[in-house]
């Protein structure tokens, strides 16, 4: 039992960390990160000319995937406990 709070404990700290990165885009591009992960997935986004612009759309959707993939970990462990 320890162990799954200690795991759950640790996808809840990087969740708020992944959650703080992505709102940190969502300023900068004015953009909610839904849209931006629906749009950017479909090639509804053009693709940035600007190599930083790119490259923080890379990370952004990267961010986006993690946490997607955090959250379904936490359901899964706390639905077992």
């Amino acid at each position: 039992m320890e162990s799954t709070i200690s795991a759950v404990e640790k996808l809840v700290l990087r969740r708020r960390w992944l959650i703080e990165e992505i709102r940190r885009f969502e300023r900068k591009y004015g953009m909610d990160s839904r849209d931006f992960y629906e749009k950017w997935s479909k090639g509804l986004l053009p693709e940035p000319l600007d190599p930083e612009t790119h490259g923080d759309f890379m990370v952004w959707y990267g961010l986006v995937e993690e946490l997607n993939r955090v959250e379904k970990e936490l359901e899964k462990r706390l639905k077992h406990t």
